[in-house]
């Protein structure tokens, strides 16, 4: 059974590079296209390129501050590298392992585990999890805000199949807010676990779960209390995901248009890579490749950029992405803290 879950998840992964594969292929310029691309790259002020780069990876550090706060929350001993070197590993893991945008919230969880001393292991992994409900409340609240006011953008994107049909671009916008709604529902759910648990059936579930689990349940509700206690600096920390780590994935695209002399929509692009980053969070897309791309590609296009100029700004802000997260892959190299072997209920090593 192990040996067989290998290969089905070898072969799953196989799966998601070729997905993004095709995805990518898809987006790239032909033809008249391809011509424009090399005059545009010629033309183009690669100050502007550094600057883009700079930004996304300055939201990898906003992300990587933000989780260091929450652990501090919890009372959880997180340093400041430490936060930011397993941040960086879990870009990197996302783009390498099965799991999609979520791959490397696992890589993180058993890491922070491993160090954490007996008894703390569970906050630990905790905080990973509250960090990924914080990014997810922040993107969702985003989207609802962005999808009304960009409504005519959605309603003119054309998709394969849907051309010229309002009825299903219409089906397809409810669709998208109906799923915002769902996630933000799903996020937020944890903080109300006691409504949770007057249902009765749901009440002997988490009883039984907890049972069964030798108490985890009680702690995951205890943990999600010591957040709702300390609720201003969590909608201060949501804030900051939507500023700080949200609008900075959209920034690099605004620059290279900049760079590349081309008229820049700021809300059409920042609707176009929000609505794709949540698209992106569909595992079969390893660390949101492919189905992102082609996501923010149609609304930008919907949205006044020409189909060519889209392509070429997507193309290479996801060429961005890929090298920083495998340059990430440095952190997993050169984290002395994984060499160390502590023992984890012991002090760690000065």
């Amino acid at each position: 059974m192990a040996g067989g879950g290998k290969i089905r998840s070898f072969l799953f992964f196989v799966l998601k590079l070729a997905v993004a594969a095709a995805a990518v292929w898809y987006l790239f310029p032909r033809g008249e296209e391809a011509d424009a691309l090399k005059n545009g790259l010629r033309h183009f002020d690669m100050l502007y390129l550094a600057a883009a780069a700079a930004v996304y990876f300055g939201h990898m550090l906003v992300a990587a501050w933000r989780w260091g706060r929450l652990a501090r929350m919890l009372g959880v001993d997180l340093s400041g590298k430490e936060a930011v070197s397993l941040t960086m590993q879990g870009y990197f893991f996302s783009l390498v392992i099965p799991g999609g945008a979520i791959g490397g919230d696992v890589v993180k969880m058993g890491v922070i585990s491993s160090r954490s001393r007996s008894g703390e292991k569970f906050e630990g992994v905790f905080t990973v999890l509250m960090d990924r409900i914080t990014g997810m409340i922040a993107l969702f609240t985003m989207a609802l805000v962005l999808i009304p006011l960009s409504r005519r953008v959605l309603l003119n994107a054309e998709l394969p199949g849907i051309s010229g049909r309002e009825d299903l671009r219409l089906l397809l916008i409810a669709a998208l807010v109906l799923l915002c709604i769902a996630g933000l529902a799903a996020s937020c759910v944890i903080f109300f676990h006691r409504q949770v648990r007057k249902v009765a059936l749901l009440g002997k579930l988490m009883d039984f779960g907890d049972r069964l689990s030798g108490g985890l349940v009680s702690r995951m509700t205890a943990a999600a209390d010591v957040y709702s206690g300390k609720w201003k600096e969590l909608l201060f920390l949501i804030a900051v995901s939507v500023f700080g780590v949200h609008l900075m994935t959209a920034l690099p695209v605004c620059l290279l248009l900049i760079g590349l002399d081309i008229p820049c929509p700021v809300l059409t692009v920042i609707t176009a890579l929000t609505i794709g980053n949540i698209i992106g969070l569909i595992p079969l897309f390893p660390a949101g490749v492919g189905g992102r791309d082609v996501t923010a590609v149609v609304i930008m296009t919907a949205g006044g950029i020409a189909g060519a100029d889209a392509k070429i700004v997507q193309l290479v802000y996801t060429g961005i992405l890929l090298l920083t997260s495998l340059a990430d892959g440095l952190f997993f190299v050169f984290d002395r803290g994984r060499k160390t072997g502590n023992d984890p209920g012991k002090e760690p090593r000065p």
